[in-house]
């Protein structure tokens, strides 16, 4: 792997460079989004046609110690780890120990009765109802039973399969799946299913007492300045809802996977290109592990943890994977990932974008007086619906934290409007003093909140 790597840092763009002592774009590209929002390392590769066409690590995995990174340094995923833990599950469906379309209850003890319509199926297509997060304390231990108990004591959002809501709670119970299945932690599972055969050779669970050559150390802002991350458990480390070290170099050796329609049968790879299907037959643009953009004709999935982002991104059309792994909180990995595509195709350039026409101006005044209810701790839980208690509660403080340091709002403007899904989703945003947040926001034809994102970025016109 190591030699083919080198060779492919002088494959990689060498027709297109002009022959006089310029940088090189992809360098340009990763060494100014690092300077801009003072992350230390990041890595990235790029496979086309299931060939790795180049894979490079740039800055420093571990500030204290000096080692920099890379094509081999080891981050924590987040959620772009779903991708895994949803290959794992059709693994079990090839051996005949599980079926999508059957409910949870089958196959986990413990499971309330609550979630007898739950099936595994809408677990992996986040359509269950189950809670976002466990809602335990990331500080503890617990047993697999306790953090079952706990999840199971929460309130569906909704009746299953009625709406699509993201749910780390859901691929946790998709790892309990798959440990009373096998008898066996999902990691170990997928380490011998999974990370073996497909050549992933460091890829592995997170154990933040083992010594784990070439791991990178994951760094937060607070008040402007690095800090490491906080400590938590291990349990809240080994879930399956993304808790997996992997390298630049796994993750191709994964995507080699997906684009050549290894280990899996056709059928199984079929299943996970589905997008979520409701009960009344609409779509949704999801697929197990990757979200669905059919107006960049791509698909995408990014993970937040413990001062890691990554962002993996794929165009089927062309066959391109781009991954983009970084060790800083603040790191914009989706702008490297969709620049670096524009690189090596500038078909794939993004639009920059601006207000569209607002056919509905007394919507924008509503959903304006939302997010000021939010900046200003007051939310109002009758205007939205499909809400768990916990989860609103949840949800809504994180979001007044985060639009109540950035001072008066000065500006607010509709983007983009699309029907689907059973709501119509709308992406705003908004210009304070201290920041520019993009609201994300699906509303039901009566007008109630049934879901809810918002994003910082960086510039009023940056693509969607």
């Amino acid at each position: 792997m190591i030699s083919i790597l080198r060779s492919s840092f002088i494959a990689l763009f060498l027709t297109a460079m002009p022959q006089a002592a310029h940088a090189d774009p992809v360098d340009d590209l990763v060494q100014a989004e690092m300077a801009a929002s003072n992350t230390p390392g990041v890595a990235i590769s790029i496979i086309q046609e299931g060939k790795l066409m180049r894979a490079q690590g740039f800055g420093q995995a571990d500030i204290e110690l000096g080692v920099p990174v890379h094509s081999d340094t080891l981050f924590k995923t987040g959620a772009t780890g779903m991708q895994l833990t949803a290959a794992a599950i059709m693994l079990l469906v090839e051996d005949g120990k599980l079926n999508l379309d059957a409910p949870v209850t089958k196959y986990l003890k413990g499971a309330p009765r609550k979630w007898h319509k739950v099936t595994i199926r809408q677990l992996l297509d986040h359509t269950s109802g189950l809670p976002a997060t466990p809602n335990g304390d990331f500080r503890t231990d617990y047993t697999t039973d306790q953090l079952l108990a706990i999840i199971a004591a929460e309130d569906l959002n909704f009746g299953a399969g009625s709406r699509w809501r993201f749910s780390y709670a859901g691929y946790i119970v998709l790892g309990f799946v798959i440990e009373q299945i096998t008898g066996e932690h999902w990691t170990k599972f997928v380490q011998q299913r999974l990370f073996a055969p497909l050549g992933m050779h460091s890829a592995r669970g997170i154990d933040e007492l083992a010594i784990i050559p070439n791991r990178s150390a994951g760094y937060e802002v607070r008040q402007g300045n690095l800090r490491n991350a906080e400590w938590i458990s291990q349990t809240a480390n080994s879930t399956a809802d993304g808790s997996v070290y992997l390298s630049v170099l796994d993750y191709a050796a994964w995507v080699r996977a997906v684009s050549q329609r290894q280990l899996l049968r056709p059928s199984s790879w079929k299943e996970l290109a589905q997008p979520a299907k409701l009960n009344d037959g609409s779509t949704c643009a999801y697929s197990p592990g990757w979200f669905l953009s059919p107006a960049t004709q791509s698909w995408w999935h990014s993970g937040s943890w413990q001062g890691f982002q990554t962002y993996a991104l794929r165009y089927p059309g062309q066959d391109l994977t781009i991954a983009v792994f970084a060790n800083g909180e603040a790191a914009d990995v989706q702008h490297v990932a969709r620049g670096l595509a524009a690189v090596v195709d500038p078909a794939l350039t993004r639009v920059r974008a601006a207000p569209r026409p607002d056919a509905d101006p007394a919507t924008t005044a509503r959903v304006r007086s939302l997010l000021e209810a939010i900046a200003s701790g007051q939310p109002d839980y009758a205007d939205y619906i499909d809400f768990a208690r916990l989860d609103f509660d949840e949800l809504t403080a994180l979001y007044g934290g985060m639009v109540s340091e950035l001072g008066g709002m000065e500006e607010f403007a509709l983007f983009d409007m699309r029907k689907g899904c059973a709501e119509t989703a709308s992406r705003y945003r908004a210009r304070y003093k201290g920041g520019i947040v993009e609201v994300r926001i699906g509303m039901t034809d009566n007008g109630k909140v049934s879901n809810l994102e918002m994003v910082p970025v960086r510039e009023w016109n940056e693509p969607l």
